[in-house]
């Protein structure tokens, strides 16, 4: 070794998982393909090797953030378990880390699959302020969150923190939430914002779609993201609404104030046409809701996913989402003011 290097850590590292040793999925239902196993691994040392196995199958590699993308610390995982995969009741997942010294943890989580053939009740309306654990009303599939008297607000904000609701049975449905922007990492090119910094509402979506990384990030194909996006001068905010594939529409110019609350909406409806239409506002909390729609977008593709449960997402934004309201929409009705 050379003088001034230092010593390999043979301290043995730890795998710290977020929500527990047990952890139960379907409490309402089941929003995507996806369970979430979210955590980290505090190591003082290079971890070389990093395996799950699920119920005694053939252990597979999970990856370790970061990644730029879905893993935002130096550690962190997400382990995706395809629910075709899980036993009814008590599922048993292993995990193991060891470093090139050696050193290792081991840890074993209780993994609950509750009502497997369970539909998400629609309309369906979530209150941050009953005290019940956060994977109680939605699916934690990104991130960590911590629940405040205001909501629920990202704890370490970065690439899509996302929580789901709802499920396949839904279709068409409006979304109503309200949103406090605390901060946000400026938009650039490159990761870990991609040019952009938002708080979104995602309707129609069954989960990342199968792709050569772990965990899985091709987010297409889904219904639309309407993603409120902030820009450093935050007179020329606006939304965008965002389809498979990044197909976009925008809206005009928006002025906001960080640490003020607003209200936001996403409706998706399917008019006699056949072809989706999304429709998105944002407004100040405590004013009357505008009667129009801030963007709207209509389009029927091959890859657009027709049926699906809701996404609150927060990327790259420090943000606090309110309770939450999920109506059914049909095409040619108004739902009335104030229904949020």
């Amino acid at each position: 070794m050379a003088d001034g290097e230092a010593a390999p850590s043979k301290e043995a590292p730890r795998i710290v998982l977020w929500h527990g040793n047990c952890q139960r999925f379907g409490a309402v239902g089941h929003p995507q393909r996806w369970v979430n196993v979210l955590g980290t691994v505090e190591s003082g040392g290079e971890i070389a090797s990093a395996l799950f196995s699920l119920n005694g199958a053939e252990p597979k590699p999970f990856s370790l953030g970061p990644d730029g993308h879905r893993l935002a610390r130096p550690g962190d995982f997400n382990i995706d378990l395809d629910r075709a995969g899980l036993l009814p009741g008590e599922n048993t997942l292993w995990l193991r880390v060891e470093t090139r010294e050696g050193a290792s943890d081991e840890a074993r989580v209780a993994v609950e699959y509750a009502n497997p053939g369970a539909r998400w009740p629609l309309p369906y309306s979530i209150d941050w302020s009953r005290g019940a654990a956060l994977g109680e009303s939605v699916q934690i599939v990104d991130g960590k969150w911590v629940l405040t008297p205001q909501g629920v607000r990202t704890v370490e904000p970065y690439y899509d923190r996302v929580l789901a609701f709802g499920d396949e049975s839904w279709i068409d449905y409006e979304i109503a939430t309200t949103v406090i922007f605390h901060g946000f990492t400026p938009p650039r090119p490159g990761p870990p914002t991609f040019g952009v910094s938002h708080a979104a509402i995602c309707v129609r979506w069954p989960g990342h779609d199968i792709d050569d990384f772990q965990p899985h990030r091709k987010w297409w194909p889904l219904g639309a993201t309407a993603e409120f996006c902030l820009s450093d001068d935050l007179r020329q905010c606006k939304w965008r609404i965002n389809r498979s594939r990044g197909r976009k529409a925008f809206s005009e110019p928006m002025e906001i104030r960080l640490g003020a609350a607003y209200r936001m909406k996403h409706r998706v409806i399917t008019p006699a046409d056949g072809v989706p239409r999304f429709s998105v506002k944002l407004w100040a909390e405590g004013q009357p809701e505008p009667e129009a729609w801030d963007a709207e977008d209509a389009a029927r593709e091959s890859d657009q996913a027709f049926r699906g449960g809701a996404l609150l997402i927060a990327h790259n934004t420090d943000v606090t989402f309110g309770n939450v309201t999920a109506i059914p929409a049909i095409a040619g009705e108004i739902a009335p003011k104030g229904v949020s």
